[in-house]
């Protein structure tokens, strides 16, 4: 939902009235039950650390004849997650229940309730891919006053500080899903900076950074957001350039000498992980922004981010493939040469059932980046249900799809040390 333009902010204005007036009937109604909401805690993770076995081995070998798409890594979706407390849980809840317009705006609630780590555990566990969701906010202060903590008066919304300065803000939904791990982008990119320098010759790790230009669905609206142009998404290079500097993966690397990138990783293909180690790689989430991303950069020379919307386009060389299916298409695309994200779990489905058949396929169908709501060290307890390499120190191994035990051993995967 645009929010640019006077028209826009016009019709907002009007949008606005309506949308108060609808939460106000909300609230009055949800004021009779929230005293008796019943919602169970947020999911915390535990605080397990990864158990080394015994013979692991800590030198790398061989990891000069495997390339980055030659191995797979699990990660976490929306990995800066923290759950709403439970009085906004349970006022979610009741108006979800109570109000068709909005469950239908914003999903089940319910698959908002489950906490990550701080980035720092996360990487001590042994996960190297993650996802953020950033907001801009040039001027500081855009988010600092969520819109349902607000209408309910809610004396202790637990809104994390930084919010008044400006730059990029993380965030998974503005005025509803506001606690965060990391309130600023640059919080997480120097966590990831620091772990880094204290682990040299790490794999690389991989970030999806998902663009949020929109505001809340309709018939809800909130605070205005401001949509990735241009210019945003040039500041957003700079930032990611700023904080990672020579650590970085870019197109431009990989790309080499080839016509374009997608010729280079079908062909030439991908990086080594010996020369990958120590270093971030980046891919936009947005399918709806690839075409300004790419706009005086072709092939994306020059820019920081991979797309992940570009097969069989010169920018095609990371592809977001969230549904595994039946794992046949993600294992094409693996074949091709192309690196791809799938998620083995979505909202909270398959945690609250204990089903595990969505992640054996993704993980079966080589897709290089495996996102969960549930990795090691935080097992959702009431099925048991998590998504990990058990009896491996850090959450990678040889790809089963594009490798053999020839190709690639155990060895060229772990981490020195």
């Amino acid at each position: 939902m645009s929010s640019t333009g006077a028209d826009s902010w016009g019709l907002r204005g009007t949008k606005m009235r309506s949308t108060r007036t609808l939460c106000t009937v909300i609230v009055v109604g949800l004021a009779l039950v929230a005293a008796a909401c019943s919602n169970p805690p947020p999911v915390e993770p535990d605080v397990t650390t990864t158990t080394v076995p015994e013979g692991y081995p800590t030198t790398p070998v061989g990891d000069d004849e495997v390339r980055i798409n030659q191995i797979q890594l699990i990660g976490t979706h929306n990995s800066y997650h923290v759950a709403p407390v439970a009085t906004i849980q349970g006022l979610l809840t009741e108006a979800a229940s109570n109000f068709p317009q909005i469950a239908s705006a914003l999903g089940n609630p319910a698959s908002l309730n489950y906490t990550h780590a701080s980035i720092p555990q996360q990487l001590a566990r042994g996960l190297r891919t993650f996802e953020f969701d950033i907001y801009a906010d040039p001027s500081g202060g855009r988010f600092s006053h969520p819109m349902l903590a607000n209408l309910v008066l809610f004396e202790n919304p637990m809104i994390p500080s930084g919010l008044d300065e400006p730059g990029f803000k993380m965030l998974h939904i503005a005025d509803v899903d506001w606690r965060t791990r990391c309130m600023a982008l640059t919080d997480c990119l120097t966590a990831i900076r620091e772990w880094s320098d204290a682990t040299p010759g790490h794999l690389p790790v991989i970030v999806n950074l998902e663009l949020k230009g929109d505001g809340l669905p309709e018939p809800l609206v909130g605070t205005p957001v401001l949509p990735f142009d241009a210019d945003v998404l040039d500041t957003l290079d700079a930032v990611l350039r700023s904080e990672l500097g020579d650590r970085l993966i870019t197109p431009d690397d990989v790309r080499g000498d080839a016509v374009d990138l997608n010729t280079a990783v079908t062909t030439t293909g991908w990086p080594t992980l010996a020369e990958s180690r120590g270093k971030v790689l980046f891919f936009m989430d947005n399918a709806d922004l690839r075409t300004t991303y790419l706009d005086g950069h072709p092939s994306l020379e020059g820019r920081v981010m991979f797309t992940s919307s570009g097969e069989g386009e010169p920018d095609g060389a990371i592809l977001k493939v969230n549904e595994p299916g039946d794992g046949s298409r993600i294992a094409d695309l693996v074949a091709q040469g192309y690196i791809v994200r799938t998620r083995s779990d979505a909202d909270l489905a398959e945690a609250w059932a204990g089903d595990t058949a969505r992640a054996e396929v993704a993980l079966a169908s080589g897709a290089q980046v495996v996102s969960t709501d549930f990795p090691v060290g935080e097992t959702y307890t009431a099925t048991g249900y998590r998504v990990a390499f058990d009896g491996l120190a850090v959450q990678g191994r040889c790809n089963p799809a594009n490798t053999t035990p020839a190709e690639c051993a155990l060895a060229a995967v772990v981490e020195p040390g």
